[in-house]
Parts: structure tokens; C-alpha cells; sequence
């Protein structure tokens, strides 16, 4: 899910729908379901501005609109990736987006909504069979993809090939997956992943997102240790973290330990998140489950 502004929310599901509000504290009525993508599941969406959304599906493409709330035929689908699970996608500008797949590739384009020839597919994480599970980027000059071996692969030049992404095994215990399967990072300054695997563990780095493995430390015991599915943090000073249970806990200071981090809810009903979690400001926070959108305009 995206919320670029207090104002916009956009939500996707497995469909090829879009479940999108002007209102998102408004309730049930103020969201509207659009058919943007055909059947197709969309993985992932980014929206840097309210006036600029791309998703991206299971079969190679980004659904791109520059107008998020004007019906379906505002949503054009491009071929980006011949058919292959695009997974991730962060357009930190209109000029700029960073996509990633199940192979490992990472996909950029700086005319997105533009041909499908615009689109630069690089290989980025080749030693991981199963490929990348998301994306963030702070800026045109850092991007952190995470994928379902524990390894973090960052570029401070997105759009360089395959030789400008550099892996750090994270969070990878031998012979076996840690799930990386979430990343976000607000600034050049930090960025955060969580690992969904048995260990559980939230990674944070406040410095150097580039720096290597090293540059990574390793904070257990939010929400009490259950593995975490999602984490958004909306600027360097606030987060908010996730679990399969829709349970949600934020941070002012998300570099610090585990008592900087606050349970604010527990939905209470087991709804595995589809959508995760995004926040527009300070001022909204959106928890997406299979079942439920919850707000807060506190958070």
C-alpha cells in the first residue's frame, strides 16, 4: 500500500484491484475499489506524490497512473519484466523507479510512464535463487532491496547495472531463510528490514545503508518477538512495525533498543497483512489485514 499524503491511500490486493481513498480516516464508505490491473495480483505499489502511482504484478508489469483516483482507465499496465513476479517497486521521484523480481533483477526506469523500453532490467542479487521480496529508496542516490535470504543489496546509483548493487549477508543463518521480506528507508541516513523468519529480528542501520554487513545491527524482542511481516517508517523520527497479526508497534527512535519500540495495538483477530503498513507524515498511519483497513492519526 502507498499514502502519499494525508489525503490519498491506495491499497492492492491479489485481484488486480485498487482500494483507494481521498478519506482514509473517513471509514468503510470512503473507500472505493477500482479494477486497475485485469486478474493479475499487484504486489507492491509506490506512490511518491498524489498525482503518481506504479504497481507492479505477478506477470511482468507496472501499472502506472498519474491520476491514482480518476477509474480504471487511468491505469495503464507496461510490460517491464517478460512475465516474470515483480515483487518490489519505490519511486522515490516522478523520475525515477526502482523495481525488483523473483530472479534477483532489479528493473529502473526514469521515464515510467513512458514505453516499456524505458525500463533496465540488471541483475543485482544473483546468489539468491529466490530472488528479492521488496524495495526502498531514499533518494535518486540510495536504494535498499531485500530479499528472502537475509541480505540486504544497496546502490547509491540505482540505475548504474548490475555492478552498482552491492549484498551484505544481513541476516542469513546457514542453510536456511531469514526472510528479509521488508524494507524502508525514510533517509540517506537510515534504513530498516525485517526479517520474517523464525529469528524474528528488526535490522537497523542509522548511518550507512551501503557500508556492508557491518553497517547493520540487529534489534529483537518487538512485540515480543514474533516474527515481523512490515516495516514503514514515514521520516527518521517515526516507524512502525507489524506482525501476521495485525499487532503494531512504533518508535521515535528506531535505531534504539527494543524498549524504544511501543505496542500502540493489537487488532485482536489473526488477519495475515496483505497491504502492510504506510504512513503520510505524522499525521496517518494505515495498517492494511485480508479483511480490515485500520487508521490512526496519531500514531
Amino acid at each position: 500500500m502507498a499514502c502519499p499524503t494525508a489525503n490519498l491511500c491506495v491499497v492492492v490486493d491479489d485481484s488486480g484491484n485498487g482500494l483507494i481513498s481521498t478519506d482514509p480516516t473517513g471509514g468503510a464508505s470512503a473507500w472505493t475499489m477500482t479494477d486497475i490491473d485485469a486478474t493479475n495480483t499487484i504486489n507492491a505499489i509506490s506512490c511518491p506524490t498524489a498525482s503518481f502511482c506504479v504497481g507492479v504484478d505477478n506477470n511482468g508489469s507496472a501499472v502506472v497512473s498519474s491520476n491514482p483516483t480518476g477509474g480504471a482507465s487511468a491505469w495503464k499496465p507496461i510490460d517491464i519484466d517478460g512475465g516474470d513476479d515483480v515483487l518490489g517497486v519505490s519511486c522515490p521521484t516522478t523520475n525515477l523507479c526502482v523495481a525488483v523480481d523473483q530472479s534477483g533483477n532489479v528493473i529502473t526506469s526514469t521515464t515510467p510512464t513512458g514505453a516499456a523500453s524505458g525500463w533496465v532490467t540488471a541483475a543485482a542479487d544473483g546468489s539468491n535463487p529466490a530472488g528479492f521480496a521488496s524495495v526502498s529508496c531514499a533518494s535518486a542516490a540510495l536504494c535498499v532491496a531485500a530479499d528472502d535470504y537475509g541480505n540486504l543489496v544497496a546502490s547509491t546509483n540505482p540505475t548504474g547495472g548490475t555492478k552498482a548493487w552491492i549484498l551484505a549477508a544481513v541476516d542469513a543463518p546457514p542453510g536456511g531463510s531469514n526472510d528479509a521480506g521488508s524494507v524502508t528507508c525514510p533517509a540517506a541516513n537510515l534504513c530498516l528490514a525485517v526479517a520474517s523468519g523464525s529469528a524474528g529480528n528488526l535490522l537497523l542501520s542509522s548511518t550507512n545503508p551501503s557500508g556492508g554487513a557491518s553497517a547493520w545491527t540487529k534489534t529483537t524482542g518487538i512485540l515480543g518477538g514474533v516474527p515481523l511481516e512490515a516495516v514503514f517508517c514515514a521520516s527518521a523520527s517515526l516507524c512502525v512495525a507489524e506482525d501476521p497479526a495485525t499487532d503494531v508497534a512504533s518508535s521515535s527512535d528506531p535505531t534504539g533498543a527494543s524498549a524504544a519500540w511501543t505496542t500502540d495495538i493489537a487488532v485482536g483477530t489473526p488477519n495475515h497483512l496483505s497491504g502492510g503498513v504506510s504512513c503520510a507524515g505524522a499525521s496517518l498511519c494505515v495498517v492494511v489485514g485480508e479483511d480490515d483497513v485500520v487508521t490512526s492519526s496519531s500514531p
